[in-house]
């Protein structure tokens, strides 16, 4: 499913990967296979456009003035057949190497409960307020794992640059975003969380009827988390996150 090309070269990305400011991080263009990307693409157009007979599908909502109209599916059974072979092949063997070959981290996991990843989808007026991710999994006195990287793969056809929905990386001290990242189709943007503000916080000026479509996959490991549990994402209020 991976685009050879990139599948190729994981080994050799490591030492770029870890040069990127403000925090690790890497643009892949034409991520996954493109009859793959174009399936999974079909399939979350088709969500949006059907999305009153299919809420079944999703999450419940979990809206607020941080995280606006973004709605999720984390359930395999209850994504569509290419969006559920890409979760899964998200976390097998292949992939768990290809990602440790890029990020250095020897015991990297996936995750099969898709905990905040999945199918993701935000209609016109959404945004996702520039954050720090929640980061363990498990009793937070003694948790399972600890959040380590981000993968997240862009999938609509098309994007016109007037709508937004940008992905920012921010500086660590909150001062100003480091880089704009347009969510182009079959995209992908890997980064480490740790001290890793992020989000595309301005609202989404896409036409009634569109959305801003992704997939969003976390990996983890038994390392514990140098910057402190956080059980929740912590939310950008002026110069500090709360």
């Amino acid at each position: 499913m991976l685009n050879p090309q990139i599948a190729l070269i994981g080994s050799q990305l490591k030492e770029t990967y870890y040069q990127q400011e403000p925090f690790p991080h890497l643009i892949f263009d034409n991520f996954l296979d493109e009859t793959v990307a174009l399936d999974a693409a079909y399939e979350l157009k088709w969500l949006n456009d059907n999305f009153t007979q299919e809420e079944w599908r999703f999450n419940q909502k979990d809206h607020h003035k941080n995280q606006v109209l973004k709605r999720s599916i984390t359930q395999l059974d209850n994504m569509l057949p290419t969006s559920r072979l890409i979760s899964q092949y998200v976390n097998n063997t292949q992939f768990i190497d290809f990602m440790r070959d890029i990020t250095g981290m020897d015991e990297l996991i996936g995750d099969w409960t898709f905990n905040g990843g999945g199918v993701h989808i935000t209609p016109k007026g959404g945004s996702l307020n520039v954050h720090h991710d929640f980061n363990f999994l498990g009793d937070p006195k003694n948790p399972d794992v600890y959040r380590k990287v981000n993968l997240l793969i862009y999938l609509n056809e098309e994007w016109d640059d007037n709508w937004g929905g940008n992905l920012e990386l921010w500086e660590k001290d909150l001062s100003a975003p480091k880089h704009i990242i347009e969510p182009k189709f079959n995209r992908a943007v890997l980064f480490n969380i740790e001290d890793a503000p992020h989000g595309h916080p301005h609202p989404l000026e896409c036409p009634e009827g569109e959305s801003r479509r992704s997939l969003a996959y976390y990996f983890y490991d038994t390392t514990p988390a140098a910057n402190g549990l956080k059980d929740r994402a912590y939310w950008k209020e002026g110069d500090k996150l709360e």
